[in-house]
């Protein structure tokens, strides 16, 4: 072993901080990190330094990584030297990014490509180089979630399970893991890309496809640079994620990088993920770790666990030696030594050598046959090798076709048995189209009656699930009452639905009875020419009649007196035969006359039908106008009610508002006031520490008694400090959400000063009203004053931040659990502290028992006080909604009382109403005064509002009343306007 073989090297640690993400700067997140131009150092806050291989600042781009701190393992690759690059750090900090886990084949020349695809790009543009060496380039990606070992190249997922072997020779071994021979940089980038898809990963707070696995890239180079020498040098690339394995990871790297543990054990077998990194961490490897962190305040916490966890591991030493196949390296020794006792066989001989040079030449003739033969049976070993691997990603290929094939069979049966079913339904449909339309109008009419009684059910239902939410008790029968607000709004609904019901059924009838009206009428302009045809021959018909009866008469005298001459019994015959026909014509006439007075008849009852139908028509539309009327009279009693109520609801929000606005103020105030005394307590806390530190070196032993007193004094002082850090913590997470919520009201009001944005107006009023403040610069300098007062507070919490997280680092470094061990020197001084320890837990467990109780017992008067709260608010309702009521039918029945305003009182609302319209511009002022002051306190003002906007001009205004005269004004539609004089 040569002496560069047995060289120590350290692990290298690279750092790399990534920049602010808009989320951080949205939430007003500060830089908590420094770095030092020109030295690979960095510092945290103002005075903590760590010192690295490589600092890379958030403006280091992916090139200059990749050169600076992965090259030169590449150089070592291809030396025979293994490699490994680790990536840590906390979700979102850039370990993906870093390391291209997300890289796909379309990112080829993208720049911000990672570690991974460089370094594949960079290991064939160095086998292309060394054309006189061959290569044999395997990879394997495998991913170790929950303590399993996942293979992300095996296409099966019924693989059996992969485990871990330990050979003396090799190292670990993973047994069952796919290994993908590739010959090419597209080969190997489709591999990854295959691995990539197959990971798990999560959402996260921080990071909506948050990696949740150790991820481990393996690429396997061997190396041939003549018959007998073989290299096998292998590269990974590992991607950790925040789990339990990290704890077993961080105890080996503690185990590893201290001094004082030098010849302890270290604990590879704790988790499956040090067991693979055995070689990397204190083995043969030259290993980089790469520690992604954040520079957000708001993260300082995990970025300093990683810089310490990466400063650990920069203690770590490995013994990197160069790699040899072990049966070539045992295959060249053994023909040395072959070589080497040939010649001291042939030293031995002497004279006997020289005497037969033909045996020298047959012996050097078939040695170098012997390696011809070697070097054919190496080349078809790999010729044979690669074929294998050929064969093996054909019938990967040949697999994924039949599978993707039967998909696509299943699919095109689906196809055709859904197309079968297609043509079977339009049949059917065919069939059953008439039956389906007689059937949904019965349907649609039993649906109308159901959503009637459903609505009615749903706001019962919607009032229950209100008033528990408002955290009240709902009795069991309780029902939607018509004085609240929910009921009147309910039953408004239910009874316009209701009319418009009846509207429509009304409408359906006298649809069909003016049709029916108009097919009779026009069936009577059609008998009109012929019922003047039938008066004529009734007319014709009757004086046919007339004569007939009246021939009929004289040829019965004619007969009688022919009976009494027997001369004339001829001549009576054919008289009597022309009486009887008389007597046919006579009832044939008789019968049309009978049918042409039918018809007359017939005529004139159409018409008197026609008349009713025409009366009940004219009825139905007095009675249509009265439900319209009826309707609309609901409609404006219901937009009144609104308006009382909303203007009600509006001076409530407006008191409320108030109300919170200072109640928030306080709070703000008093948890500046807790922030800074909580700092303040940390301080004396860290000198109190400090000074004791000081007694204790002044005055060591003094006996058991001062022993006793100086741990209790010690072991206070530190739980004090302790609880003072924990205290700084909680107030400095409340600073952070605090500017977190004031970061988000200055970013709002900036995009209302560069967007101009406004709220829509509700009336016309007072559009106008914020045109004029506009032009005045009346609303824009109070949003810039705002603004620049949550700057100025956003400066002061970031203050606040920095000194808080000083403290911390001050009161919480990496030693301090170690001093806090050694302090305690000898078992007395333990004994002395487990009674303190206890004596401190009861009394502890004794305070915290007690406020337990007082806690519940103010919970329960708590919720007395919010029945006896909700009870009286109900009973509030129900009257202010009666009063209500009662005001709107007064002024109704006051409007049909009163006539017409006169000219003067005319003039008199005029004047109102201008008093009115500067009354609405200074309650203007005041709500957007309000807004600004309330947007301070991190909440959004809540303006009653209403959803169905008849009018632009739709408005509600209330005039205080004057001595004697009142005016309520009020608009309604467009078309209907309304006064009240009093």
């Amino acid at each position: 072993m040569s002496n560069e073989e047995a060289k120590v090297i350290p692990v290298r640690v690279a750092l790399r901080c990534r920049p602010l993400v808009p989320k951080e700067i949205n939430e007003g997140c500060q830089g908590c990190l420094t770095f030092v131009p020109a030295e690979p150092q960095v510092i945290v806050g103002t005075e903590k330094t760590f010192t690295y291989d490589y600092v890379f600042d958030p403006t280091a781009e992916q090139d200059e990584v990749f050169n600076t701190a992965v090259a030169p393992l590449l150089r070592g690759l291809f030396k025979g030297y293994h490699a490994t690059v680790l990536a840590y750090g906390q979700t979102g900090s850039g370990k993906t990014f870093s390391m291209g886990g997300t890289y796909t084949s379309a990112q080829e020349n993208d720049p911000s490509v990672g570690v991974i695809p460089r370094v594949i790009r960079r290991i064939f543009e160095e086998r292309d180089k060394m054309a006189e060496c061959d290569f044999c380039l395997t990879v394997s990606y495998l991913e170790i979630y929950n303590e399993d070992i996942l293979d992300l190249l095996s296409a099966s997922k019924d693989k059996p399970g992969i485990s871990i072997r330990e050979d003396p020779k090799d190292g670990i071994k993973i047994v069952g893991l796919t290994e993908r021979q590739v010959f090419s940089a597209q080969e190997m980038v489709g591999c990854l890309e295959v691995g990539n898809s197959a990971r798990t990963v999560g959402s996260t707070a921080m990071n909506a496809a948050s990696s949740r696995s150790h991820a481990i890239f393996t690429i396997t180079l061997e190396q041939r640079r003549g018959p007998d020498k073989v290299d096998s040098v292998v590269s990974k690339f590992i991607n950790f994620a925040i789990n339990r394995g990290l704890l077993s990871l961080g105890n080996v790297i503690s185990a590893l990088g201290d001094e004082s543990k030098k010849n302890t054990f270290v604990p590879y077998r704790d988790s499956k993920l040090t067991r693979l990194l055995q070689d990397s961490l204190g083995g043969n490897s030259h290993t980089l770790m790469i520690a992604c962190i954040s520079p957000a305040d708001s993260n300082m916490e995990e970025t300093i666990n990683t810089l310490r966890y990466a400063d650990r591991a920069r203690k770590i030493k490995n013994k990197p030696i160069v790699n040899v196949d072990p049966r070539a390296a045992e295959t060249s020794r053994l023909k040395q030594q072959v070589q080497e006792l040939q010649v001291m066989l042939l030293h031995a001989r002497g004279g006997h050598l020289f005497s037969r040079p033909e045996s020298a030449e047959k012996v050097s003739k078939l040695l170098e046959r012997n390696r011809a033969l070697q070097d054919e049976n190496n080349k078809l070993s790999r010729e044979l090798s690669e074929a294998a691997g050929q064969t093996a990603f054909m019938f990967e290929k040949i697999i994924m076709t039949e599978q993707a094939n039967e998909k696509l069979q299943s699919k095109l049966e689906q196809l055709q048995h859904h197309e079968a079913c297609t043509v079977d339904l339009e049949k059917l449909l065919e069939t059953l189209e008439d039956q389906e339309l007689k059937e949904n109008v019965e349907v649609m009419r039993n649906l109308q009656d159901i959503i009637l009684e459903l609505k009615n059910e749903s706001a019962g239902i919607a009032a229950s699930i209100e008033a528990m939410a408002a955290g009240e008790e709902v009795p069991e029968d309780a029902t939607v009452s018509k004085d609240s607000p929910e009921g009147f709004s309910t039953h408004h609904a239910l009874r316009q639905a209701q009319l418009s019901k009846e509207l429509i059924e009304l409408n359906k009838v006298l649809s069909l009875k003016e049709a029916f009206v108009r097919n009779m009428c026009q069936n009577d302009s059609q008998l009109e020419p012929m019922q003047s045809e039938h008066q004529k021959n009734v007319v014709t018909l009757q004086s046919a009649v007339e004569s007939l009866q009246k021939e009929k008469d004289d040829l019965v005298l004619a007969l009688q007196s022919a009976k009494k001459d027997t001369n004339q019994a001829k001549l009576s015959e054919q008289r009597r035969k022309r009486l009887q026909e008389l007597e046919g014509q006579l009832v044939d006439m008789k019968k049309k006359l009978l049918e042409q007075s039918k018809l007359i008849k017939l005529k004139e009852s159409s018409v008197q039908r026609v008349s009713k139908l025409m009366q009940e028509i004219q009825a139905m539309k007095t009675q249509r106008t009265q439900l319209m009327r009826q309707m609309r009279d609901d409609s404006e009693k219901h937009l009144l009610f609104c308006f009382f109520s909303q203007d009600r609801k509006r001076q409530y929000e407006l008191l409320k508002l108030e109300r919170d606005f200072q109640k928030q103020a306080n709070v703000l105030r008093r948890k500046t006031e807790e922030a800074a005394a909580a700092n303040k307590r940390l301080k004396d806390a860290l000198q109190k520490r400090s000074e004791v530190a000081d007694k204790r070196k002044d005055v060591h032993n003094k006996g058991t008694e001062g022993a006793a007193a100086r741990v209790k004094t010690w072991f206070l002082n530190e739980v004090e400090v302790m609880v003072s850090t924990e205290e700084a913590r909680r107030h400095l997470s409340d600073l952070l959400d605090d500017r977190k919520v004031l970061a988000q009201e200055i970013n709002h009001l900036k995009q209302q000063l560069e967007a101009g944005e406004r709220p829509a107006p509700k009336i016309r009023r007072r559009t106008l009203i914020i045109s004029e403040l506009e032009s005045h610069g009346a609303l824009e300098t109070p949003l810039t004053k705002q603004v620049e007062n949550l700057e100025t507070e956003m400066g002061l919490r970031n203050a606040q931040i920095a000194d808080l997280q000083q403290k911390l680092l001050l009161a919480d470094s990496e030693g301090r659990l170690k001093q806090r061990i050694d302090a305690i020197s000898n078992i007395m001084e333990a004994k002395c502290a487990l009674r303190v320890l206890m004596s401190e837990l009861v009394s502890a467990k004794t305070a915290s028992s007690k406020l337990e109780s007082e806690v519940k017992q103010e919970k329960g008067n708590s919720q007395d006080l919010r029945k006896m709260l909700a009870e009286d608010r109900n009973v509030m309702s129900t009257m202010d909604m009666e009063h209500q009521q009662q005001m709107v039918e007064l002024e109704q029945r006051h409007q049909e009382k009163v006539p017409p305003p006169s000219e003067e009182e005319l003039e008199k609302l005029r004047e109102l109403s201008e008093q009115n319209q500067k009354l609405v511009e200074q309650n203007e002022q005041y709500t957007q005064k309000l807004s600004l002051l309330h947007l301070a306190s991190g909440k959004k003002i809540l303006m009653p509002t209403i959803k169905n906007e008849k009018s632009p001009d739709e408005s509600f205004e209330y005039v205080p009343p004057k001595v004697g005269y009142q005016v309520l004004f009020f608009v309604t539609f467009p078309f209907i306007v309304g006064f009240w004089i009093a």
